[in-house]
């Protein structure tokens, strides 16, 4: 089984963008989301955008005016995000999320780790020291946007652990889970045509079942004050804003 930085460089990363669906669809939910949190009129600075992928929440954020630092372990998802940055401000590192404060100088007005990408680390220690990390570099009055499934109090049974993601005329792809004490092994199986045949191949890795009660307490010991908490179609909606010194 494979890590994920190791799962998106063998499998995913090379159809993530079919596989997360229509681009600009993807680009104009996270345009409402910022506008919602009112991220608009906020005071624009350094933004940090942890596992950023193709660029999802990187290009609505510069376009907002925020100086963006785009990171994710995946060279292939960096590649992609390179291709539609054009002059908008946003650097990329290719790096593992948890060392994001070794590419900064400047204190963030704000934090996101969106998607799924919380549930990559590979402990509950790991979730802590990132969010303590992201907490000691906010400014005062930064805000961190966290989203992430619910692996916790949705489990699924028998086969509604088969999930069809997308398909089309040459691409199948469907997830399986196996749910274990702590994390959950996601199994994605995807079929391809070359040519006229049909070919298979399927890889798997840990996600993190992180609790949301149990996060919000943490991100609370560490003068973070929750500002928004809200569930979604199985994503944990998170967002928070540093007061006082961590």
């Amino acid at each position: 089984m494979n890590n994920a930085k190791e799962h998106y460089e063998r499998h995913l990363g090379a159809i993530y963008s079919w596989m997360a669906g229509d681009v600009n669809v993807a680009l104009e939910r996270n345009r409402s989301l910022f506008h919602q949190l009112g991220l608009d009129t906020a005071p624009k600075g350094l933004a940090i955008d942890l596992g950023c992928g193709t660029g999802f929440q990187s290009i609505p954020l510069a376009e907002l005016g925020y100086s963006v630092l785009a990171i994710d372990s995946c060279a292939v998802l960096l590649s992609q995000l390179q291709e539609n940055i054009i002059n908008l401000p946003i650097t990329t590192i290719q790096d593992d999320l948890l060392n994001f404060s070794k590419h900064i100088s400047n204190q963030p007005q704000l934090v996101v780790c969106m998607g799924d990408t919380l549930t990559h680390l590979d402990s509950r220690d790991a979730v802590c020291n990132l969010i303590s990390e992201v907490s000691q570099k906010l400014t005062e009055g930064g805000i961190i946007v966290l989203t992430f499934r619910d692996y916790v109090s949705g489990e699924l049974f028998g086969n509604q652990r088969f999930i069809p993601v997308r398909s089309d005329d040459s691409r199948i792809l469907t997830c399986f889970l196996e749910y274990h004490q702590g994390f959950v092994e996601v199994h994605d199986l995807l079929y391809y045509k070359e040519g006229t045949q049909w070919v298979f191949k399927a890889s798997s890795y840990c996600k993190l079942r992180v609790d949301k009660n149990w996060l919000i307490k943490q991100m609370e010991k560490l003068s973070l004050i929750i500002i928004q908490d809200t569930s979604d179609g199985g994503m944990v909606n998170i967002v928070a804003k540093k007061i006082g010194s961590a």
